[in-house]
Formats: C-alpha cells, structure tokens, sequence
C-alpha cells in the first residue's frame, strides 16, 4: 500500500516524540531530502516540513519554525538562526504547562557577540562623560588587544546583558506586581496589609511599609546593576567549567561555590578568549583560514549554549521537577536549509557539538534540504552515510540510525554529521494523493504540572497558615507550643475569674513569671516598697536561679542528685496578686534549701517548679502533671508544699502515692491527710490542734456563762477551699465543747464578690445585729478575709462592744505591721502560727544562706524579724526541702538508683537546729488516726496600741519536734 511522504515524516516524528517520552532517548536532526534531483520535488520536500509544522500548531508540542533568509552574510546568518531559537517563545497551542525555556548561557554569549558589534559599528559608550567610552573610529584601523578591551568595557557597561536596560519606570516595575490583586504575591501583600491597617498601630504599618520599599529597592538595584554572569550562576559555571573552552590552554577550567574571586577571574579570562575569537570571525583583514576556524568556533560555542541551555531545562532529578513536565522534546523545523541561509551550517553545528560532548540535549531537529546541497555533503571522496534510509525499511530509520551512531561518531569514519539522520523521499511518495489529515502529536498531560514555583510558594503559604493555626491552638492548650513536640508539663487554663493561668511543672522554657510583673518578695507589686527586704526578688528571678543552679549541678562530674518538685499557688488572676505572696515565699525557703545542700552534700538537688493556679484551683491537673513527669524522669524524689487544703487534696495525694512520690507538706493543716496516705508527711499542725491550743484563749477570758455567744463565720464552700470547713468544723466543736452557744446554731456562712472580696452584709447582720451580741467571733477563712472582716467590724455598731476575734494559721500572711491588713479598735485576734523563725530560727543558717544567695538581708538586728522570714512560710519550704533530701539520702535514692525507697526513708529523719525547731519524723505512724507528734505551734495576739496602731505580740508556742503542751497562753 503507497503511503504519502507527509504521512511518512508525520509518523517518524510522533514516534521520536514517542522515544524521548518514553526512556529519553538522543533526538536526531532528521534531513529530508529526494531522491532525484529536480526543483518540483525539492518544492515537495518543504511542503512536506510546512504540513508536519501546521499539524503541530493544534497541539501542545514546543516548535519553533526557522525562517529563510537568501541574503546577508552566511555566518551572521546561521547565529542569527540560533539566537532566534534562544530568544523564543516556542510555539504551542495554548499556555505552557511549564515556563517557556531559559537560555541564560545563550545570553551570556549574545552579550559579548552585542558588545562586540558596538565596537565595530563605532558607537560610544553609554553611561555619560564618567563612564568609559568604546574607542571610536574604523575598526580595522585599531589595535586587536584594543579592540578586544573596548569590547570588554562595552560589556561591563551592558552589565553582561545583550541589552541595555530601559531607564524609568524602576518604582512602578517594581511595585506593581506587588500591589497587583490579580498576583498571587499580590494578593498576600494587599491581605496583610489589610489586615495590618485594621489592626496594627500605625507605627508598626509605617515601619512594615518602609521596610518593603527598602527590599524592594535593595533587590532591584542588586537586580539592575548586578551581572547575570554572577559566580552563583548557573550560566557563570558553564562558562568557567565547560571544556570547549579549554583548549585555548591560557585559563583552566575552574569554579568554586566559596572562592566567588577566583570563579569571576577565570569567567573574564575566557570573556577575553571568546571576543577575540568573535572579532577574528568578523574582522575584514582577518587570514581566510584563521577567520573560518574562529566562524566556526563562534557557531560551534553559539550552539553549545542553546543545546546545554535545553538539556539543563530538561535536566532530572531538579526541585522544580522539569523533566517530569516537559514529557516532549522542543522542535524545529527548517522548511528551507541552504548554505544562504546559514540553517546548513547550524545543522552541521549541532551534530559537530554533539559529537564532542558526552551530555546529551533534547533537540529534535526536522529540515528539509535541496538534493544538491545533500549530495555536496557527499563529494571529497567521503563514503556514504552509513544508515541513508528510505522510509518503509524492515527495521525503523530511527532504530538503524541509533544503532550505527557511536561507530558513525569514530574519526575514522571520515564522517562530522553522525546526529543527522538523512530521509530520502521518493518522486511516487512526495506527488501521492493527499491522505487524511495530519493530527498533532499527542502530549500527555502530567500532574506534574502543578508542582512549580507558584504552586510550591501556594503549598507552603496554606502550610504555613496551617502550621500557624495548629501553633495557634496548640498556644492556647500548652503554656510551651511547638508545632512538633509541645511541652505536655503545662498546660493552660482558665479559672473561674476569666484569667488563663499555666498550670503544670516548668520544664523546658515554661515560666510562670508571665512578663515578669507579679508581688514581691516584700509583699508589693513592682516599683513599690523599694526599701524593704525582697523588693527586687520576683517569680521571674528565682526561676531563673533555679534554672542555673539546676544546670550547675548537671554539670558536675560523676554526680549524684534527686529532684525535688516544689508545688504552690504561683499565679492568680488579674488584679490579685498578692496572693501568691506564701507560695513565693515558699519556692524562696526551696531555693534557699536548695543552694545550701549543693555546697556540700554529696548528694545534690534539682529543683522543678509545679503551680496550681490561683488557691490551688487546678491542684489535680497539677498533680497529674507531677506524675506524669515522674514516669518520665526517675530522679524525681517527692514533692514540697501542696500548702492548701482543698477539696481534691485528698485526689491529688492519692495520684502522688500511687506514683510513689512522697510529700512533704509546709502549711497544709487539713487532719484528714495523714490519716489516709501513707506518703504524706506534714510540718504543720492539724486544724484540730489549732483549735485545742485556741480554747487556752477561750477559757482563759472568763467570759460570764450568760454571755457566752459566739458566732463562726466560714466562706460559703468551694471545690478549691477545704479549709474553711473543717476549720469551722473544728472551731465550732471547740466552743461548744468550752460552753458556748453559737450564734445561729451553725457557722455562718459567707460568700465572695466577683473580684474575689468576702462578702459579709448577711453574716454580720445577724451576728451583731441579733438578740445575743456575740463575745468570740471566729474567723473560719482565709487570711484575704481578715482585712474587710476587720473594717466591717469598725463601722458596725452592732459590734462596737469588746470582741475576740479567733482564727487559724492562715492570717501569718496577714501584714499588720505595714498597714496592708486593718484593725477593728474594738477587736483583740488571736491566731495560730505554724513557726515563729523570731523565736526558732535563731541558731540555724537560714538568714545566712539568703544574704549569700539572694542577698536578703534585713535591717533588724533579728533578721528573722522582718516580714520576709517572720510568717515562717519561707522556713517551712527550707526545712521540708531538707527534710525530702535526707530521706532520699538515707534511701540511697538519686538519678542512677530511682527513688523508690525515699517513702520509707523518710520516717528515720531527725534534723536539729532547724529555722523552725526540730523535723523530726521518726515518731509519724502510716495512716495514724491521731494527730502526729512534734508539730510546732504559736499563739499570736493583735490588738491597738493607745496610738490606735496595731502591736503584734507572741503569746506562747513550742517549736517543732517538742511534744509538751503549750503553757503561758494567758489572753
């Protein structure tokens, strides 16, 4: 069956599209030819070119059509054909699946041919009178050496680009593809501008828009004036590395990432090399011989350019993945090579290049060429072409073609043309009928597609927003949020004031010192109190403290250590700060204790810090904090403080004795405690001993039986104060049992504003206001509630009669002396004291140790005196500490054994001299029903002086580790 030769080359070029799709196979540059030699059929054979073009326009397939041009020098003509292909665009039916095809060495060598061109035509220089002018006058009349460095300056002054730049328009081709909505940079822009001008200060939008027009600027100068030919280039280390320029012997090839100086000397040697040979290719007096070799070495560099600037856009294995987008090869089609044209000449160009390198480019090449200009190729006494194929071969012109081609490359053959594959079309294939209508190739979309620059910069965007997001709400759960590996010690959380508070332990970075605000030491918020001792010591400081005394330890050689997790009510909500006051005391006395063991024991302290939040409100999350970490981390020995008593205190104790923690409390006073965990071991007297030692004061009043009414107030019960309760539970039982009938027959009850103030208008209107003024009030709460409870009873003259004013161990935290706690003219209080350090602490090293670690030192000749020490929660934290590091001592417990053992240990401690007497927890039965021995305890009384100041007296009191009743507590 006869076929037509447009049906023939149609199918040879699909089927080479083919080839490179499938497994990247050498494209050849197919020559079309007839058989005989006649003008008609010549004719036939670019017709034949033109159909296959055509069909192509429909399609997706890169072409470009090479035009004929019959006048004008050969050799300007062949590399105004291979400047053309590098200019682009190629051809295809709708928009590119990928950017159009960079030729950045192309251009490299277009700028050197331009600068050359500017100097033999003999114009100046641009750049006005400073900037270096190009010699003027007839060409040939100069110097070569002259000529060559006019050409150099040219280019300095082009700044290594084919074309000068346009002056004007900088700011507006600089901003308009950021401010242009219709972009996608664009659109991000005008978003967060948007959203800034909505929200941020005007400040921060003037700042932010300063800085964007100073990039914006600084990379369209560096843009501008900056040489493409750069050392970070990819065009650069063609240029500095490719052997075709090493012939020459006067440069080596050489090019490195980190000697930028050396890359940009070797680029301008071989600058000079090639425009020397570029003006012998066009210099009039130039040798016949000498001015083809250098035309040849002008085509031949021209045409490595344009093939290594297609084979790198081909390249795999790149981030952009381009080979998987550009499935074809680029094409070209050449209706018309002849020598005039110079197409004859690129055809050879290209298969000479490829016959020197090793690398192989994409080019599919299909010209069509007169019989004669064929047949010149096989004059001088060259043999045939071995694989000259007529269409219809048993086997395919390609596949012969491929297979001849690395013997047809050997010099021996006498062949420079091996990447030609000739097609002979006979006289009945070119003048057959017209066969159905040629379709374009078919290029198979990929979903590689999407991945380019835009899409990438898109992924990374709704990444990062994502990220952001995921950060965002990780922000609000963890006090420490990382988008991978967020801290699980802390957590926030939001207390029923509305306030978000970290609750858990503080390691990593976590603090919760916030932004470094919060009481003092001394009792004020920052910036008040200066004079008083502590003023500069805050939450912020002793973290940070702990931190490097932490870090100090684990750097010690050969160490041994345990930790010890201090945990209290370190944060509160807005605007009540000072409760956090006994808790920072607290995580002083553990510092303190801390620093001190370290100097010389042998067995060190670490130091984590847990907070519960405001009054311990999140007590159990805490806790489940603590023993999270503990499975985690085997140094950890026990836990310091748990200070209030709320309603899951006996939760949390149960979670710590499940893990195996011991704790040793400061100022928890709860009854209940020790008598249900064994790992529980108290420095502070029970509530029911506090209420004992106070019926000395009951009784010792002599109140008249008709008289004796008293009424005991207690806040209203809530899940975070236990307290209350049972110290009113307790109190009550106290005064009844000395014979007193209370006012109401039950305690009263009082509840809390919104900010937290008691709120005392229902319980003092019927105690004072009723039937039988009462002779004892006793204050079941908080030491937070003295201060109103006092001005209340100052107004009242329902109360105005003599009273006494009964309370427990909390109003230690009272501050009498500074006037920051009133009172009542008519009230005398006396409350109970866990320490006295004035009295105690005397002939310990606590004073001294705060002079030398956190430089506290008072101005009293006591130092224990002063309101720092005088409440004894920083004493109660010092010996509890001490106390946790000699039961793991004696349990032979640190980071390299466990601490399992520590529990038990811990009932074989005696410590002596301590601040607040003697621990002493051998006598400390497991589960005892009893309260345990050896708790110290004070009786404090307050009252006016003539002045109407308030004096502080210490009634009586034991120190801890005595066991004898209390004696002397006449009121």
């Amino acid at each position: 069956m006869r076929t037509t030769a447009k049906y023939e080359v149609d199918a040879l070029v699909q089927d080479l599209v083919a080839q490179f799709s499938a497994a990247r196979l050498p494209m050849p540059v197919v020559v079309l030819y007839a058989q005989e030699d006649d003008p008609e059929l010549d004719a036939e054979v670019r017709a034949v070119v033109r159909a296959v073009q055509e069909a192509q326009e429909g399609g997706d397939l890169p072409h470009r059509s090479v035009p004929h041009v019959s006048d004008g020098d050969p050799h300007q003509n062949a590399i105004a054909v291979l400047d053309g292909l590098a200019r682009g665009p190629w051809a295809r039916r709708g928009p590119s699946w990928y950017r159009g095809y960079p030729a950045p060495r192309s251009r490299l060598v277009a700028a050197i041919e331009a600068a050359t061109r500017h100097v033999l035509d003999g114009s100046p220089a641009p750049g006005g009178a400073d900037a270096p002018a190009a010699p003027v006058g007839p060409a040939a009349a100069r110097p070569f050496e002259e000529l060559v460095e006019a050409v150099l300056v040219r280019l300095r002054d082009l700044h290594w680009r084919p074309e000068p730049r346009t002056a004007g328009g900088e700011w507006q081709r600089l901003l308009s593809p950021v401010l242009n909505s219709t972009t996608l940079i664009g659109a991000f822009v005008l978003a967060a501008l948007t959203s800034l001008l909505t929200q941020a200060s005007w400040q921060l939008v003037t700042g932010v828009l300063l800085a964007a027009v100073v990039v914006l600027g600084t990379t369209g100068w560096v843009r501008r004036n900056t040489a493409p030919l750069s050392w970070l280039g990819p065009a650069s280390r063609w240029f500095a590395t490719t052997t075709f320029l090493a012939a020459s012997g006067r440069q080596a090839a050489a090019w490195s990432l980190w000697r930028p100086r050396m890359s940009w000397d070797v680029t301008q040697a071989r600058a000079r090399e090639v425009t020397g040979e570029i003006l012998k290719a066009q210099l009039p007096d130039t040798p016949p011989a000498e001015r083809d070799r250098a035309q040849q070495f002008h085509l031949q560099l021209r045409t490595l350019a344009l093939l290594e600037d297609l084979r790198r856009a081909h390249r795999s294995w790149t981030p952009d993945a381009r080979a998987r987008k550009r499935r074809v090869p680029p094409v070209v089609f050449v209706p018309r090579a002849d020598a005039a044209s110079g197409a004859l000449r690129v055809l050879g160009a290209v298969s000479d290049v490829r016959s020197r390198r090793s690398e192989q480019d994409p080019l599919l090449v299909l010209a069509a060429v007169a019989h004669a200009d064929v047949a010149a190729w096989l004059e001088d006494d060259h043999p045939a072409p071995v694989g000259v194929h007529t269409l219809g071969a048993r086997r395919g012109p390609y596949e012969n073609w491929v297979s001849d081609l690395r013997v047809r490359q050997a010099p021996s053959r006498g062949r420079a043309l091996a990447w030609t594959l000739p097609v002979r079309l006979t006289r009945l294939q070119l003048q057959a009928g017209e066969t159905t209508r040629l379709a374009p190739v078919p290029v198979r979309r990929s979903w590689w597609f999407l991945w380019s620059r835009w899409s990438v910069l898109l992924a990374l965007v709704l990444v990062a927003a994502g990220a952001g997001l995921r950060v965002q709400q990780l922000s609000g759960r963890y006090c420490e949020a990382r988008l991978v590996g967020s801290n699980p010690d802390a957590v926030w959380r939001t207390d029923p004031g509305g306030t978000r508070e970290c609750v858990g332990v503080d390691t990593g970075s976590v603090t919760f010192a916030g932004d470094g605000g919060g009481i003092r030491l001394n009792g004020e918020l920052p910036g008040a109190g200066a004079d008083r001792t502590g003023a500069d010591i805050g939450l912020r400081t002793l973290e940070d403290a702990i931190r490097r005394e932490n870090d100090r330890v684990a750097a010690l050689p050969d160490v041994r250590y345990v930790t010890v997790v201090y945990a209290g009510s370190l944060t509160t909500a807005a605007g009540q700060d000072g409760r956090a006051l006994n808790s920072l005391k607290e995580l002083t006395g553990v510092h303190l204790a801390q620093v001190r063991n370290n100097a010389g024991d042998p067995l060190k302290i670490k130091v984590l810090v847990a907070n519960g939040g405001q009054d311990m409100y999140f007590q159990t999350e805490m806790v489940h904090r603590i023993v999270d970490l503990a499975a985690r981390d085997r140094s950890i020995a026990g836990v310091v403080g748990l200070g209030r008593d709320t309603s899951d205190s006996d939760t949390a104790l149960t979670l710590l004795q499940q893990a195996g923690l011991a704790v040793v409390s400061t100022t928890n006073s709860a009854s209940y405690l020790a008598r249900g965990h064994v790992n529980y071991f108290g420095l502070a007297a029970t509530d029911q001993e506090e209420a004992a030692a106070l019926r000395l004061i009951v009784d010792g009043l002599a109140t008249p039986p008709q008289d004796r009414w008293a009424a005991v107030l207690t806040r209203t019960p809530t899940p975070d104060d236990r307290y209350s309760p049972e110290h009113a539970r307790y109190g009550s039982a106290m005064l009844t049992d000395a014979g007193y009938r209370l006012i109401g027959g039950r305690p009263l009850e009082y509840g809390l504003t919104s900010n937290g103030d008691p709120d005392y208008e229902a319980a003092l209107a019927t105690t004072c206001h009723g039937d039988h003024p009462p002779a004892v009030l006793y204050l079941a709460g908080r030491a937070d509630d003295v201060n109103q409870l006092m001005r209340r009873l100052a107004d009242d003259k329902g109360c105005a009669r003599p009273l006494t004013v009964l309370t427990g161990d909390d109003l230690t935290k009272a501050q009498f002396r500074t006037g920051g706690t009133a009172m009542a003219p008519q009230a005398t209080l006396y409350y109970t004291a866990l320490s006295d350090p004035a009295a105690t602490a005397r002939g310990s090293d606590l004073a001294e140790t705060a002079a030398s670690v956190l430089h506290l030192v008072p101005a009293g000749a006591n130092p224990y005196e002063d309101d720092v020490f005088s409440d004894g929660s920083l004493a109660l934290a010092y010996d509890a500490t001490a106390a946790l590091q000699a039961g793991a001592a004696k349990a032979g417990a640190s980071q390299l054994t466990g601490t399992g053992s520590v529990m038990a240990a811990l009932r074989a401690v005696q410590l002596n001299n301590r601040p607040t007497g003697t621990v002493d927890f051998r006598e400390v039965g497991p589960l005892a029903t009893e309260p345990q021995p050896g708790h110290g305890l004070h009786i404090i009384r307050v009252r006016r002086d003539a002045q109407g100041a308030p004096v502080t007296d210490h009634l009586c009191g034991r120190p801890a580790g005595e066991t004898a009743p209390l004696t002397g507590c006449a009121p």
